[in-house]
Protein backbone atom coordinates (compact mmCIF):
# COMPACT_ATOMS: atom_id res chain seq x y z
CA UNK A 1 0.00 0.00 0.00
CA UNK A 2 1.50 3.56 -0.64
CA UNK A 3 0.73 6.48 1.36
CA UNK A 4 -1.04 9.28 -0.79
CA UNK A 5 -0.07 12.08 1.49
CA UNK A 6 2.74 12.53 4.26
CA UNK A 7 2.53 14.77 7.01
CA UNK A 8 5.61 16.25 8.91
CA UNK A 9 5.91 18.25 11.78
CA UNK A 10 8.98 19.60 14.31
CA UNK A 11 8.52 20.26 18.08
CA UNK A 12 10.17 21.72 20.82
CA UNK A 13 10.91 19.54 23.81
CA UNK A 14 8.71 19.57 26.59
CA UNK A 15 11.05 19.72 28.97
CA UNK A 16 13.00 22.92 27.40
CA UNK A 17 8.79 24.58 27.49
CA UNK A 18 7.83 23.93 30.80
CA UNK A 19 11.67 25.27 31.63
CA UNK A 20 10.18 28.76 29.72
CA UNK A 21 7.05 28.54 31.54
CA UNK A 22 8.87 27.86 35.15
CA UNK A 23 7.74 30.45 37.70
CA UNK A 24 6.20 32.54 35.38
CA UNK A 25 2.68 33.09 36.12
CA UNK A 26 0.61 31.19 34.04
CA UNK A 27 -1.03 34.33 31.93
CA UNK A 28 2.11 35.86 31.59
CA UNK A 29 3.95 32.84 29.86
CA UNK A 30 0.63 32.08 28.01
CA UNK A 31 1.00 36.13 26.28
CA UNK A 32 4.75 35.13 25.76
CA UNK A 33 3.81 31.78 23.73
CA UNK A 34 1.27 33.49 22.26
CA UNK A 35 3.71 36.30 21.01
CA UNK A 36 5.81 33.41 19.64
CA UNK A 37 8.41 34.03 22.81
CA UNK A 38 7.80 30.87 24.18
CA UNK A 39 7.52 27.98 21.73
CA UNK A 40 4.47 25.44 21.54
CA UNK A 41 4.24 22.26 23.35
CA UNK A 42 4.49 19.08 21.36
CA UNK A 43 0.89 18.20 21.02
CA UNK A 44 0.13 21.60 19.92
CA UNK A 45 2.91 22.07 17.43
CA UNK A 46 1.57 18.28 16.01
CA UNK A 47 -1.88 19.16 15.96
CA UNK A 48 -1.16 22.79 14.80
CA UNK A 49 -3.19 24.68 17.49
CA UNK A 50 -2.57 28.71 17.14
CA UNK A 51 -3.15 30.06 20.78
CA UNK A 52 -4.84 33.09 19.38
CA UNK A 53 -5.85 34.94 23.43
CA UNK A 54 -5.33 33.97 27.10
CA UNK A 55 -7.46 36.51 29.32
CA UNK A 56 -8.23 35.66 33.21
CA UNK A 57 -10.80 33.28 32.80
CA UNK A 58 -11.06 32.96 29.23
CA UNK A 59 -8.66 31.36 26.88
CA UNK A 60 -9.43 31.21 22.79
CA UNK A 61 -7.68 28.32 20.22
CA UNK A 62 -7.61 27.69 16.73
CA UNK A 63 -6.17 25.21 14.09
CA UNK A 64 -7.10 24.21 10.65
CA UNK A 65 -9.25 21.32 9.89
CA UNK A 66 -7.27 19.12 7.94
CA UNK A 67 -7.64 15.67 6.22
CA UNK A 68 -5.11 13.86 8.15
CA UNK A 69 -7.45 14.16 11.69
CA UNK A 70 -10.35 13.08 9.17
CA UNK A 71 -12.32 9.76 10.20
CA UNK A 72 -13.13 7.29 7.50
CA UNK A 73 -16.59 9.13 7.24
CA UNK A 74 -14.88 12.09 6.26
CA UNK A 75 -15.23 14.40 8.88
CA UNK A 76 -12.65 15.65 11.37
CA UNK A 77 -12.56 12.64 14.18
CA UNK A 78 -14.53 13.64 17.57
CA UNK A 79 -11.09 12.99 19.40
CA UNK A 80 -9.23 15.80 17.92
CA UNK A 81 -12.25 18.11 18.69
CA UNK A 82 -11.85 16.74 22.12
CA UNK A 83 -8.45 17.11 22.89
CA UNK A 84 -8.95 20.72 21.13
CA UNK A 85 -11.63 21.55 23.86
CA UNK A 86 -9.66 19.90 26.78
CA UNK A 87 -6.69 22.07 25.98
CA UNK A 88 -8.98 25.32 25.53
CA UNK A 89 -11.21 24.56 29.13
CA UNK A 90 -7.90 23.75 30.93
CA UNK A 91 -6.04 26.57 30.32
CA UNK A 92 -8.72 29.25 31.06
CA UNK A 93 -9.07 27.56 34.63
CA UNK A 94 -5.10 28.00 34.78
CA UNK A 95 -5.11 31.53 33.90
CA UNK A 96 -6.98 31.54 37.42
CA UNK A 97 -4.12 29.73 39.11
CA UNK A 98 -0.93 30.68 41.03
CA UNK A 99 2.32 30.00 39.63
CA UNK A 100 2.65 26.87 41.64
CA UNK A 101 -0.26 25.24 41.07
CA UNK A 102 -1.71 23.91 37.77
CA UNK A 103 -5.21 21.99 36.66
CA UNK A 104 -5.44 18.54 35.54
CA UNK A 105 -8.35 17.28 33.98
CA UNK A 106 -10.53 15.14 36.07
CA UNK A 107 -13.14 14.69 33.42
CA UNK A 108 -14.13 15.91 30.24
CA UNK A 109 -17.74 16.13 28.92
CA UNK A 110 -18.60 16.58 24.58
CA UNK A 111 -21.75 17.30 22.88
CA UNK A 112 -21.22 17.29 19.06
CA UNK A 113 -23.74 19.12 17.51
CA UNK A 114 -22.36 18.70 13.68
CA UNK A 115 -19.47 17.39 11.76
CA UNK A 116 -16.30 19.54 10.89
CA UNK A 117 -15.46 19.10 7.76
CA UNK A 118 -11.62 18.74 6.58
CA UNK A 119 -11.66 21.74 4.54
CA UNK A 120 -8.58 23.16 5.34
CA UNK A 121 -10.32 26.53 7.52
CA UNK A 122 -9.63 27.28 11.11
CA UNK A 123 -11.92 26.50 13.70
CA UNK A 124 -11.86 28.73 16.55
CA UNK A 125 -12.56 27.05 20.34
CA UNK A 126 -13.25 29.32 23.37
CA UNK A 127 -13.69 28.47 26.78
CA UNK A 128 -14.18 29.88 30.25
CA UNK A 129 -13.59 29.28 33.87
CA UNK A 130 -17.09 28.95 35.72
CA UNK A 131 -15.67 28.38 38.99
CA UNK A 132 -11.74 28.02 40.57
CA UNK A 133 -11.49 27.35 43.72
CA UNK A 134 -8.46 25.46 45.83
CA UNK A 135 -8.93 21.99 44.69
CA UNK A 136 -11.23 22.00 42.09
CA UNK A 137 -12.57 24.30 38.98
CA UNK A 138 -14.53 23.67 36.01
CA UNK A 139 -14.97 25.75 32.45
CA UNK A 140 -17.45 25.41 29.35
CA UNK A 141 -16.39 26.34 25.63
CA UNK A 142 -17.49 25.54 22.16
CA UNK A 143 -15.96 24.63 19.22
CA UNK A 144 -16.91 26.73 15.71
CA UNK A 145 -16.24 26.27 12.61
CA UNK A 146 -15.22 28.96 10.15
CA UNK A 147 -18.47 30.32 9.07
CA UNK A 148 -19.47 30.68 13.01
CA UNK A 149 -21.61 27.45 13.40
CA UNK A 150 -21.01 25.58 16.25
CA UNK A 151 -19.49 21.88 16.06
CA UNK A 152 -19.24 21.01 19.63
CA UNK A 153 -19.51 22.20 23.21
CA UNK A 154 -18.24 20.88 26.42
CA UNK A 155 -17.59 21.12 30.20
CA UNK A 156 -15.26 19.83 32.49
CA UNK A 157 -13.94 19.38 36.18
CA UNK A 158 -10.54 19.88 36.66
CA UNK A 159 -8.10 19.24 39.61
CA UNK A 160 -5.96 21.55 41.04
CA UNK A 161 -2.87 20.67 42.26
CA UNK A 162 0.69 22.01 43.09
CA UNK A 163 2.75 22.23 39.87
CA UNK A 164 5.39 19.78 39.62
CA UNK A 165 8.40 20.41 40.89
CA UNK A 166 7.43 23.93 42.08
CA UNK A 167 8.05 24.56 46.48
Amino acid sequence: MQLAHERTFSWTDFREVARNMAGRPHLDWMQAMIAGEIPPPPLGSAFEFTFETAEPGRVTFSVPAQAWAANPAGVLHGGFIATLLDTVLTLCVQTLLPPDRLATTTDLHVRYVRPATPNGQRLRAEANAVHVGSTLGTAEGKVFDAAGKLIAHGTTALAIIPMPGAR
